[in-house]
C-alpha cells in the first residue's frame, strides 16, 4: 500500500481465546443488541485508540494496559455511551464525529473532524476516485485510521453492508484505489474504486485527528474546539 500507517502494531490484541486479532470485532460485546448494532462505537474505539499511541498530545484518549478482548471490550463499551447506535444504527456520519469529540472531552482531550460524504448512486454531489484518494491520503499521513461508513456494498462480496470499519492504509495507480481495513478481528484488502462505482447507497468516510491550533499551546479547555467538515 502506498499510504499507511506508522504504528501498525497497536491494532494488535489477543483474542478471547488466545488467537491473534487485528483490530476489535463488536461480537466481543457481551448483549445482543451491542453485537448487532456495535460496528459504530466498535470503529471508534480502534481509531481513538490508535491516535492515543500515534500522537502524544492526545494520549490520555485510551488507558494503557494490556492489549486484550477483554480490556479492549472495556474500552468499547465505553465508547458505545457516546457513540450510541440508534434503532438504524450509528447511521449518520455526523453522529460518529461528535461521538468521538465529546468521548474526546471527557477525557480532557480536543479532537477536530471532517467527514467526506458519499451520497446515494446518481446523485449530485458525489465525489470522484481522486476526491476520495485525497481524503484517504490526508489522514493516513497524518498518522490518523479513517473510519468509513458503507450504506451499501455494491459489488464487493468481502465487505458488510450498513458497516462501519477502521480503514488503515491505501494505494493504487490512476485508475484504481484499494484500502485495507479492519473487520471482525482481521484485515481486508477492498476495491474502493469498484465500491464507488457500484455502491447504490454511498456512505461516509470520516477522519479524526488532534486539533492543532490547541495543541500548539501548552494549556487547553473544551471551549477551544472546533469542528470542520469537508
Amino acid at each position: 500500500m502506498d499510504h499507511t500507517l506508522t504504528k501498525p502494531e497497536r491494532f494488535t490484541l489477543a483474542g478471547p481465546r488466545g488467537q491473534t486479532c487485528r483490530g476489535a470485532d463488536q461480537a466481543w460485546f457481551r448483549d445482543v443488541w451491542q453485537r448487532r448494532a456495535g460496528c459504530g462505537p466498535t470503529a471508534a474505539a480502534v481509531v481513538l485508540d490508535y491516535l492515543s499511541a500515534a500522537h502524544p498530545e492526545v494520549a490520555a484518549l485510551a488507558p494503557a494496559g494490556e492489549r486484550t478482548a477483554a480490556d479492549f471490550l472495556a474500552y468499547m463499551e465505553t465508547l458505545w455511551t457516546y457513540a450510541t447506535p440508534g434503532t438504524m444504527g450509528l447511521h449518520k456520519a455526523e453522529h460518529f464525529a461528535l461521538g468521538c469529540r465529546s468521548f474526546a472531552l471527557s477525557r480532557g482531550e480536543v479532537l477536530e473532524t471532517s467527514i467526506l460524504p458519499v451520497p446515494r448512486k446518481g446523485k449530485a454531489g458525489r465525489p470522484d476516485l481522486d476526491q476520495v484518494r485525497t481524503f484517504l491520503t490526508w489522514s493516513l499521513e497524518g498518522d490518523g485510521p479513517v473510519a468509513f461508513l458503507n450504506y451499501s456494498n455494491g459489488d464487493l462480496p468481502n465487505l458488510d453492508s450498513w458497516h462501519w470499519v477502521p480503514l488503515i492504509a491505501c494505494g493504487g495507480g490512476e485508475d484504481g484505489l484499494s484500502a485495507v481495513i479492519l473487520d471482525g478481528g482481521q484485515e481486508k484488502t477492498v476495491d474502493l474504486a469498484l465500491w464507488l462505482e457500484t455502491s447504490l447507497l454511498g456512505g461516509a468516510f470520516v477522519r479524526v485527528y488532534p486539533d492543532p491550533a490547541v495543541y500548539r499551546r501548552e494549556t487547553h479547555t473544551p471551549d477551544d474546539r472546533k469542528e470542520t467538515v469537508q
